[in-house]
C-alpha cells in the first residue's frame, strides 16, 4: 500500500502490458487535463509533478505500443 497517488507511474520498477493499454491511455488524458488546469491556476508544483507522471505514461505508452507492432510484423 503506499500513500502517494500515482506514485507507480514514477517507479522505476513498475512494469506493465498491453491490456493495461486503455487505462494508461485513459490515465495520460486525465494527467494531461490535471496539468493544464494545474498551470492555468498557477499550481505550478502540482502541475511539475504530474509532468513526471506524464513522461512516464508516454513511455508506457510507446514501449507497449511498439512491442505490439513488432509482434503484429512478426507474426
Amino acid at each position: 500500500s503506499c500513500p502517494h497517488a500515482n506514485a507507480c507511474l514514477t517507479c522505476p520498477v513498475f512494469i506493465t502490458g498491453p491490456e493495461f493499454l486503455p487505462e494508461l491511455r485513459e490515465q495520460r488524458h486525465r494527467t494531461l487535463t490535471l496539468i493544464e488546469v494545474s498551470s492555468g491556476n498557477g499550481q505550478t508544483r502540482v502541475a511539475e509533478m504530474n509532468q513526471q507522471v506524464l513522461t512516464n505514461l508516454d513511455r508506457m505508452i510507446d514501449e507497449i505500443a511498439n512491442d505490439e507492432e513488432t509482434a503484429a510484423d512478426a507474426g
